[in-house]
């Protein structure tokens, strides 16, 4: 009791002298403002509330507690109430995205929460009504029983409290003469002190003097409290709250604070949604909308907009000029947001025509809409609202893919939409029998191995034949339909480029389609679906794009370009371009380049070849790279020089391409970690030694993904950028079954397909594998073509289990990796260091293989010797 009181002495004097408040950090400037976004004063703000509908004034009086001021004025800028609603559904996604919970779970547990407090609180916006809100409910609530000495006391206990810190207690109080409770704050001197006492026991209320004195007397302070845990129920609970307070005072400002957002969002918001700027110079547009073609069962709704010339000002940099235009666009059905998109189209300074023509493609179900479009010059904020309704109608009529135009429509050309091929029903339903096409039906199996037979469907009359390429090289051509192949794609499952292409009556082709298999499981992607084998296009031809995001990032923009020229650049589906193709021109491309926002993730494009004259083999020159650490007394060295280096190809020296010393680089990592019933000793210590193996090594622009595996491996999480996730698929680990060991090798080697930069594979096993498909000799080429290190960890693997470790060893070795043996899970985290200081300190060398060295050849063996230290590399590649 003593040292109790020694403690509460010493915090009752450092709340007394400290009378004056600890200054509060002046907030930065708002660099980050979103346009057009100014901040409402509160009169404002009740105005603009009270002219919401009911259901919206509701959703601003639930969200108070949690709503910051920016968006709620960005809330209250918007003009519909379809604008409201989207906003609304934005907010609740964006709390799902700070907590890393998913499908608006973050909502649901705080209507919950919210109900909660309307019924055990006096008013919402109480104190406990808020701390209850934002934190959730305590693990205990403790009430006084203390009228002589103390007000009307509560204590709430806390496990963890995010910026706080953990076992956190709160202490709420009633003031005389309130009639709810209040948070106790102890940087109120000894008003802070007195307001806890009740009127009888306060014989220095409001005498700062006195509490000054109680405070330096150490008798009085053991006294006291010695009456508080005598007398009061949960009277040591008292104490320990209002010391707890007391040391976290400061922390105790973030008490209210509700979970903070980017500023980025908001400017997001406001990019994304039609909002006019009553302020901005006027722009003319004129507007026109038809109804060309079909996609299944939606009609391309095509509207053109006519922007004159003379009323945009370029932007000019180098001598070279360039007009911007902006688009944002909503479609809205009986009065919802149905989509919303945003497009910028860029023209040459030298464009020669009186008026920019925009056109834009959205397919819609045939029905009822209406169309809102801000058209704004981007150079100086010149714009003009279009709102216009829409009347789709179904359209029947046949188109000619050969072109990507109907030849029969009196009108002029009209652009064909086309779906890629992902099902025999999407692809029948894209099909008529007029059309001349050919879709290659995908595999049903997302991991192609073995012998499968590739089918095409085909509509026309004008096929007499199709040829069938793997990976740059004609196989076979069948004259007659069915028109199907079989293709062996080997037992290990690798990357394969399959090509169809139809042969008219003289033997040329005219369409076709390709489809690349075994492509890993990299959430980002880009692909022109429509046109892929385009060996006549000409004038203007529609292109079709299709991008695949990762979960948690958000498209920058995609770019098409035709050759080296950039022709249009997109920020929302679908991603549809008229292109015009020149006739004298001969063989050309069309390249698609997606980015994200986050810019530590580097692009990713798609390439498609028109108008070559014949489909000749493709010789694929390729860089070899080989991620090189070399160790010197132990640890990665980063001085050496170029001329440090040798590199051996099957023995004989070969010229550096590339050299490059690489630092902290983003590192894309997987784990897969043994759940078979022999882990179960050593569960939860691997578990908790890869959550902090996670938390020390991911940084911005890392990600990861994590495989568990017994009888058969499975990803329990797939890439992501946030240890959260990765945390609450360590959480779902269980060990039972056996060990398919060398199934989980190549199935997590799978995932990196595709992946560029900084790889690594950690394994966690303690024993042999009992359970695989695989061979050893079959992961062991797949994991040399993958060429991923693979830092291999055996758990308790005696020392008597040669073949084991000499498996393991030769995987790590083989790959650039390493093998450590360890005892127990707890000697994880020594490991991940090394680990991650290895990948964190790397030389790239990279060379070309000599021009006799044939594309699909044998594993060539490589060397690489270095003036010092112990090198760690890839030991060869198939070329």
């Amino acid at each position: 009791m003593k040292a109790l009181a020694a403690v509460l002495s010493f915090a009752f004097a450092t709340v007394i002298l400290a009378q004056t408040p600890a200054p509060v950090p002046t907030p930065k400037p708002d660099d980050a403002k979103p346009e057009r976004l100014r901040k409402l004063s509160k009169r404002e703000r009740k105005a603009r509330v009270g002219k919401l509908e009911v259901r919206h004034q509701d959703f601003v009086g639930d969200t108070e507690p949690i709503m910051l001021g920016p968006e709620l004025d960005t809330f209250l800028t918007l003009e519909t109430d379809a604008q409201r609603d989207s906003f609304i559904d934005d907010f609740w996604r964006r709390r799902d995205a700070i907590t890393g919970s998913t499908n608006h779970a973050f909502k649901d547990t705080y209507y919950q929460r919210l109900e909660v407090a309307k019924s055990q609180f006096k008013a919402v916006a109480s104190d406990r009504s808020r701390i209850f809100l934002l934190h959730g409910p305590p693990v205990d609530a403790l009430r006084t029983d203390c009228g002589r000495l103390l007000q009307p006391i509560e204590v709430w206990k806390y496990d963890r409290i995010p910026g706080i810190g953990s076992h956190v207690r709160l202490l709420f109080y009633k003031p005389r003469y309130a009639n709810d409770y209040r948070l106790w704050n102890p940087l109120g001197g000894s008003i802070a002190i007195s307001d806890l006492l009740a009127t009888e026991s306060a014989s220095f209320q409001g005498d700062p003097a006195a509490a000054r004195r109680m405070a330096s007397d150490s008798a009085s302070p053991y006294a006291y409290i010695s009456r508080i845990q005598l007398e009061c129920t949960n009277g040591d609970e008292i104490m320990r709250a209002i010391n707890s307070m007391v040391q976290s005072r400061v922390d105790q400002l973030k008490l209210f604070e509700p979970p903070q957002i980017n500023s980025e969002d908001m400017q997001k918001m406001l990019r994304t949604m039609v909002i006019a700027n009553p302020n901005a110079p006027k722009l003319n547009a004129e507007f026109s909308v038809r109804y060309p073609a079909k996609d299944g069962s939606r009609t391309d709704v095509q509207m053109m907009l006519l922007v004159p010339r003379k009323d945009v000002t370029p932007a000019e940099v180098g001598g070279a000029e360039v007009y911007t235009i902006d688009v944002t666009g909503e479609v809205l059905r009986n009065g919802n947001l149905w989509e919303k998109y945003r497009y910028r189209f860029d023209f040459p300074g030298d464009f020669e025509g009186d008026k920019l023509p925009i056109v834009i493609d959205r397919l819609l179900r045939p029905a009822d809409y209406t169309s809102r479009i801000k058209v704004t010059d981007a150079n100086t904020g010149a714009e003009a609202v279009i709102e216009t309704p829409l009347q789709v109608p179904e359209i029947f009529t046949p188109t000619n893919v050969a072109t990507g135009f109907s030849p029969s429509e009196s009108d002029g050309l009209k652009p064909v939409a086309t779906l890629p091929a992902r099902s025999v029903d999407e692809i029948r339903n894209d099909f008529t029998a007029q059309e001349t096409r050919l879709r290659i039906v995908p595999p049903d199996d997302e991991i192609v191995s073995g012998i499968q037979t590739i089918e095409t469907m085909v509509t026309g009359n004008s096929i007499r034949g199709v040829e069938f390429w793997l990976d740059g090289r004609k196989i076979a051509v069948r004259r007659a339909p069915p028109y199907a192949l079989d293709f062996d794609f080997g037992i290990v499952p690798q990357t394969r480029r399959i090509r169809a292409v139809a042969l008219n009556e003289k033997n040329e082709p005219i369409t076709g389609d390709d489809i690349v298999v075994n492509t890993g499981t990299d959430p980002f992607r880009v692909r022109i679906t429509s046109p892929r084998v385009a060996p006549r296009l000409a004038g203007p031809s529609r292109v079709e794009m299709d991008v695949s995001v990762p979960d948690g990032e958000e498209l920058q923009s995609l770019e098409l370009f035709w050759n080296q020229t950039r022709v249009a650049e997109m920020f929302d589906p679908p991603f549809v371009q008229t292109v015009t193709i020149p006739a004298t021109d001969g063989v050309g491309y069309l390249r698609a380049v997606a980015r994200l926002k986050n810019d530590t993730i580097p692009p990713t494009e798609d390439v498609v070849m028109v108008n070559t004259p014949a489909y000749m083999e493709e010789l694929n020159v390729h860089l070899v790279e080989l991620p090189t650490t070399v160790l010197v007394n132990g640890k990665p060295s980063s001085h050496l020089t170029e001329k440090a280096f040798k590199v051996l190809d099957e023995g004989k020296p070969v010229p550096l391409a590339k050299f490059e010393y690489v630092r902290n680089l983003p590192l894309s990592i997987g784990m897969a970690i043994d759940t078979s019933g022999s882990m179960q000793p050593r569960m939860d210590e691997a578990q908790k030694a890869g959550a902090q193996f996670f938390e020390k090594v991911m940084k911005r622009g890392d990600r990861a993904f994590l495989v568990a595996f017994d009888t058969e491996p499975q990803v329990v999480q797939k890439w992501s950028t946030k240890v959260g996730d990765l945390h609450a698929g360590l959480a779902k680990l269980r060990a039972e079954e056996s060990t398919a060991l060398y199934d989980a090798i190549v199935y997590a080697l799978y995932n990196f397909q595709g992946v560029r930069g900084q790889k690594a594979l950690i394994l966690i096993s303690d024993g042999k594998d009992t359970a695989s498909k695989f061979e050893f000799e079959q992961t062991l080429e797949y994991a040399r073509r993958a060429a991923v290190p693979i830092y291999a960890i055996g758990i308790g693997i005696r020392g008597n289990e040669a073949d084991v470790r000499f498996k393991l060893s030769k995987l790590a070795s083989e790959t650039g990796g390493s093998t450590y043996y360890i005892e127990q899970a707890r000697d994880l985290q020594r490991v991940y260091d090394e680990i991650q200081q290895e990948l964190r300190s790397q030389y790239i060398l990279g060379f070309y293989p000599a021009a006799d060295v044939k594309t699909g050849g044998k594993w060539r063996e490589v060397t690489v010797q270095a003036s010092e230290g112990k090198v760690k590399t890839i030991k060869g590649y198939f070329p």
